[in-house]
């Protein structure tokens, strides 16, 4: 076993990628440069498992390791908890097995510029074989539950992550909105559980669901939308409350704040996954044209959280002993105390 630190963790990792024979490796960030891309490429086996946090993750450099590696993607909100792991299995030449695991991500800063610690482990010594065949076997259930990534959805999310990241108003901008109002907002849809916050940051958007409604909310009496409601969901019993929710997020202000979250009942002990915090910057639309199902949006401005909470650390910040419908007024107290749970600062 032996520490590893800067400057020598680039190097040394450069000098294993170019005479493996088969690399695994596991990783919260990548966006190497381009000499450690090509030694990647340049691998006659590679597997990659990175989290899918593509506000930093380069996936038209994944695009490129395509068609000599295997590339799967975690979710921030897996239920394991969200990838930050670090760790590297080279196969030598020789078929010793070579491990660094540590603090370094896939960049050029992780590798050569910040102050990171790793551990190598060599099979070729008795004492790190243990430690290497937990390891192995640890990269083994990660990549069994690991996912094929959407690169397409991937670049959205990537070319436009300058629009959500930490974007603050400005003192004339936060002069024009006197009032905000806060809110929480659900990324789920209630039929099917599917995810929809890849969506959000890739059009830079909020969203509700109720795809196939006949009607624009914003166009019509709470009677006429009930009506509408009931007409395409016939199983879903009262339509009142769905009416509620939607004629909500038509109502949202310019400016608003909105805290995007998934949902949780009352009996739930599973963590709570906060995506991130939203600043309303455009009007309600019917977007008939999108390819996404979740047609009623507004744009905004997102700042990524990827952070869970306890469920009882969100019910009690936010006073809500469940939070399953998709839309939830919120006092900006409320708000603010769950912030600081977090301790991450509203920055949009």
């Amino acid at each position: 076993m032996l520490f590893v630190t800067q400057p020598d963790i680039g190097r040394i990792v450069l000098d294993e990628l170019r005479s493996a024979t088969e690399v695994r490796l596991a990783v919260a960030y990548f966006n190497p440069d381009e000499d450690l891309l090509t030694a990647l490429a340049n691998c006659p086996r590679l597997t990659l498992v990175i989290s899918e946090e593509f506000t930093i993750n380069d996936p038209y450099k994944l695009e490129r390791l395509l068609g000599t590696a295997t590339v799967r993607s975690v979710p921030p909100y897996c239920e394991q908890g969200k990838l930050h792991a670090k760790v590297m299995v080279v196969t030598r030449a020789d078929s010793r097995l070579w491990v660094l695991v540590g603090s370094a991500n896939m960049t050029w800063q992780g590798l050569f510029s910040n102050q990171e610690a790793c551990l190598a482990l060599d099979s070729e010594d008795a004492a790190d074989r243990v430690l290497i065949h937990q390891i192995t076997d640890w990269f083994a259930l990660l990549l069994a539950s690991a996912r094929v990534p959407n690169l397409d959805q991937a670049k959205q999310v990537f070319d436009t992550r300058s629009l959500y990241r930490l974007e603050r108003r400005s003192a004339l901008a936060q002069a024009a909105i006197p009032t905000a109002r806060y809110w929480a907002l659900k990324t789920t849809s209630g039929d099917t559980g599917e995810d929809h916050w890849h969506s959000f940051l890739a059009e830079s958007v909020v969203a509700v669901g109720w795809p196939n409604i006949a009607v624009n909310p914003a166009n019509v009496t709470s009677m006429q939308l009930q009506d509408a409601i009931n007409a395409a969901y016939p199983d879903e019993g009262d339509p009142s409350g769905a009416a509620r929710k939607i004629q909500k997020f038509v109502g949202l202000g310019i400016g608003d704040i909105v805290l995007i979250c998934r949902g949780y009942p009352p009996n739930s002990t599973k963590p709570v996954h906060i995506y991130g915090f939203a600043r309303v910057t455009g009007s309600f639309r019917d977007d008939l044209s999108s390819s996404w199902r979740w047609r009623f949006k507004r744009d905004a401005v997102i700042q990524v959280i990827d952070m869970f909470l306890s469920k009882e650390v969100v019910a009690d910040a936010l006073g809500k002993g469940s939070l399953r419908g998709a839309i939830h007024d919120l006092d900006r107290s409320e708000f603010e105390r769950l912030a600081n749970k977090l301790g991450v600062p509203l920055a949009v």
